[in-house]
């Protein structure tokens, strides 16, 4: 037994063995041209990373490392690069723009075309923006994975080798590419079976050459579409030198629909610890009107649509300010709103929160601070009130009948200087008539004998003048300006109260009031009579009338009373002729410019004026166009569309009052002059002079040429169009794609040359000019190891599939053989313990 279980493990080894090939081939690397959906994964905001996601790209397993990337920053129509790594990190330059990631396939990986797409517009932070980054860019559509269409081959008239052996049940094995493009590979520069050098192509001169190892032995190969040149005595050549281009249907998918997004901010001078926009008007006095405030009366805020959809603002009406109602804001729009304080606003400190909201549940708030002061004013008054007015008539009765027996000698110095000064001048108007009844019947029989002599020199020159009567009133108001008002007003201007005070030493009575005309009206004093000296006034108002026609009216208001002559009152009122009302803002037409003019409102041939349309009839506002705002690069030689926004002023009498929108914007289309392309840029891809190349490679390369992806030509433009290819002998191509694949049956230092003609459009047809240009690539290829070759079948099944091309080249031929021997070894210990029995 115990032969048998080292015989049972031996071929247990080997069947093992047998299976490697099926995990060396079983992962197949990717190769095509690019296709399917690209997005962008991240988060749309300044500070976030940005990078590629390749769940819906074809071909399937592609990686970072079968593209290049292109980061550009979208202003309107104008792209700027901004990174060419694998990731982006946004700044505070993106804020409000669009990122788009452009991907291009690496041809020597295998991989081909382009794919591109933008994201949403940047926001500031990571809570404003959208679940979705991505969105395509405008115009493309998803690609859908071309169509594989099988290209038949042309099967050589030669025999095979001698001595190639064939399987009679065994199919060539063929190679089929994930692209939808059926690949011609060329072989060229293999021995010759025969003595006839002629047809063999050998290196360029100087270039060594080694002979390739058993060219007697035939080759086994995998690809259904080989052109054998000189190799084995046999060549497939299709008739127009190339592949057949495949036949690509796409079916576009419309991006996903963008959520709408409603944001906003402010932006002012000053900013609270909260972030909030502040506005300090600082300190103003009472009573200040907008006429004669300086400019700090007014200032500015900027309110910007962060979001992706217009907002609609409502109308506010704050308590101590006036602000600039701001109607519509498109996406990304930007508007100044003035503030200024409220006239009539009463004294004391204010910091007002003041919130605009739109119709869609957007609110933005700022802060207005200001102080209202009381208004100082001058008091030139300086008559004052005597401090001892009760004085004088209370110690002259009290004082004459004590002292006067007893005590006369001592009182009379003592108190004629004191009371002389300081009651004469003081209480002439109010004591003379008080105190001369009193005195003189009480003083008289008592004091004659002995005062007489010294009293009557002292008070009769004194008191005589004191009680000479003396009228007279004053006004706190000396000039009434009303308001003006619009004609056809329905309600008057508030009525102007006047206060009058009695400033004479005598009572006022019949005080009455009348007006000059009948614009104004006044009403009936509170009251016919006034005190002297009273602490109180008699007030009445006065009011312009109703249905007052255009035009200004000055009157005189007349205060009477019976002691007092008038006293006049100049009043006016101004009314002012209809406004007219805005009803619509006109549109501008399309413009449509040559290439490169000057960026500017006359270079652009902007209106200086846009018709608007009012209740009394259409007439012109002048506009003022944001051209520095626009996207209009006057460098560019590419055509450019688009848009200038302008705000219009009204004119003079011309009023606003349902707050349209005075934004005004115009389309531009600036045609692009003729593309010159430069030969420098034609170029080899796919192939490179540090290539690793062996006998067994299959090269495919790309030839590029300048100005070959111009589309809508115009007269004048150049490009340069591919047209052969040369590596020892020379292939044409009829039109695109202007590819080709190949492998050398020799190793060697080889060249490929790509010539170029040069091209002009000449309105309607692409004209060869006469001029050339030629592209070099020098390489080098090796031997392969275990190199055999078999010449291809004579025909192929046009719509057999290939088999799954991996880019391993492991030879399969040694794991076939060792199958073979572990089922020859299995039969032989079948059939010997068979015979055993």
């Amino acid at each position: 037994m115990r032969p048998r279980k080292i015989i049972a493990m031996v071929m247990t080894f080997l069947m093992m063995l047998s299976l490697l090939p099926s995990l060396v081939f079983a992962a197949a690397a990717p190769e095509g041209e690019l296709g399917g959906q690209l997005k962008i994964k991240g988060t749309a905001a300044v500070g976030s990373e940005l990078s590629a996601d390749y769940e819906k790209v074809t071909p399937e397993g592609l990686t970072d490392d079968y593209v290049t990337f292109s980061w550009s920053r979208k202003v309107g129509d104008q792209l700027t690069e901004v990174g060419t790594e694998k990731t982006y990190k946004l700044v505070d330059e993106d804020l409000g723009n669009k990122i788009e990631l452009k991907i291009t396939g690496k041809a020597e990986m295998g991989i081909t075309g382009e794919l591109k797409v933008n994201t949403v517009e940047i926001v500031a932070t990571p809570e404003e923006a959208p679940e979705e980054t991505t969105e395509l860019p405008e115009g493309e559509q998803e690609a859908a994975p071309a169509e594989e269409t099988p290209t038949q081959e042309i099967a050589a008239e030669d025999t095979p080798a001698e001595g190639s052996q064939t399987d009679e049940n065994t199919q060539p094995a063929q190679d089929v590419a994930e692209d939808t493009q059926t690949e011609e590979v060329t072989d060229i520069g293999a021995d010759e079976p025969t003595d006839s050098s002629a047809d063999v192509m050998q290196p360029a001169d100087g270039q060594d050459t080694e002979n390739s190892a058993d060219n007697s032995q035939s080759e086994i190969t995998t690809d259904d579409s080989v052109i054998n040149i000189g190799t084995e005595g046999y060549l497939e050549v299709p008739e127009n030198g190339q592949a057949e281009a495949a036949n690509q249907g796409a079916s576009a998918e419309s991006p996903a629909q963008q959520e709408p997004v409603y944001t906003a901010k402010i932006v002012a001078e000053n900013t609270a610890e909260d972030g909030t926009a502040v506005l300090d008007f600082g300190t103003v006095n009472a009573g200040f009107t907008q006429e004669n405030a300086n400019s700090s009366m007014t200032k500015n805020v900027t309110v910007k649509n962060t979001g992706n959809s217009t907002l609609n603002f409502k109308e506010i009406s704050p308590e101590h300010f006036m602000v600039k109602d701001l109607g519509s804001l498109e996406a990304g729009e930007s508007v100044d709103a003035w503030v200024m304080p409220r006239e009539g606003t009463a004294v004391g400190e204010y910091s007002d929160t003041i919130t605009y909201e739109t119709e869609e549940g957007v609110k933005v708030s700022f802060i207005a601070k200001l102080t209202i002061a009381e208004q100082k004013q001058d008091d030139t008054n300086t008559d004052q009130q005597p401090a001892e007015k009760p004085a004088t008539p209370e110690t002259t009765p009290e004082v004459t009948p004590e002292i006067t027996p007893e005590v006369t000698p001592e009182v009379t110095p003592e108190v004629t200087p004191e009371v002389t000064p300081e009651v004469t001048p003081e209480v002439t108007p109010e004591v003379t008539p008080e105190v001369t009844p009193e005195v003189t019947p009480e003083t008289t029989p008592e004091v004659t004998p002995e005062v007489t002599p010294e009293v009557t020199p002292e008070v009769t020159p004194e008191v005589t003048p004191e009680i000479t009567p003396a009228p007279s009133f004053t006004t706190d108001i000396s000039e009434v300006k009303f308001d003006s008002k619009e004609a056809g007003y329905k309600e008057a201007p508030a009525a102007v109260t006047i206060n009058v005070s009695n400033t004479g030493n005598v009572k006022l009575t019949g005080i009455a009031v009348s007006v000059s005309g009948n614009e104004f009206t006044v009403s009936a004093p509170s009251a016919s009579e006034l005190e002297a000296n009273a602490n109180q006034s008699v007030s009445f108002t006065v009011a312009p009338a109703v249905g007052l026609a255009a035009g200004t009216y000055t009157q005189t208001v007349s205060i009477k009373t019976d002691q007092t002559d008038y006293l006049n009152i100049p009043v006016s009122f101004t009314v002012t002729e209809a406004a007219a009302k805005l009803t619509a803002v006109g549109k501008v037409s399309d413009i449509s410019l040559a290439n490169g003019v000057e960026k500017s409102a006359a270079g652009l041939q902007l209106p200086s004026t846009v018709k608007i349309t009012t209740n009394k009839g259409d007439m012109n506002a002048s506009v003022k166009w944001d051209v520095k705002g626009s996207a209009y690069n006057q460098n560019s030689t590419e055509a450019q569309k688009f848009s200038v926004k302008g705000t219009a002023a009204l004119p003079d009498g011309v009023t606003n009052p349902d707050n349209l929108s005075l934004v005004v914007s115009v389309n531009v289309t600036v045609s692009r002059g003729p593309i010159v392309s430069d030969a420098g840029n034609n170029s080899i891809t796919g192939i490179s002079s540090d290539g690793n190349y062996t006998t067994e490679t299959k090269i495919t390369f790309t030839a590029v040429g300048a100005g070959m992806d111009i589309e809508n030509p115009i007269k004048g433009d150049v490009r340069y169009q591919p047209l052969n290819w040369e590596v020892l002998e020379a292939r044409s191509w009829d039109g695109a794609p202007y590819s080709a694949t190949f492998r050398m049956g020799k190793n060697g230092n080889y060249t490929l040359t790509v010539t170029y003609n040069q091209q002009q459009f000449d309105g309607s047809n692409w004209v060869n000019t006469g001029t050339q240009d030629t592209k070099q690539v020098n390489f080098t290829v090796n031997a392969a190891p275990n190199q055999t070759l078999t010449p291809a079948a004579d025909k192929t099944d046009a719509n057999q599939k290939n088999a799954v091309k991996t880019g391993d080249n492991t030879p399969i031929l040694p794991f076939v053989m060792i199958l073979i021997v572990a089922i020859v070894l299995i039969a032989g210990i079948l059939v010997y313990r068979n015979k055993k029995k």
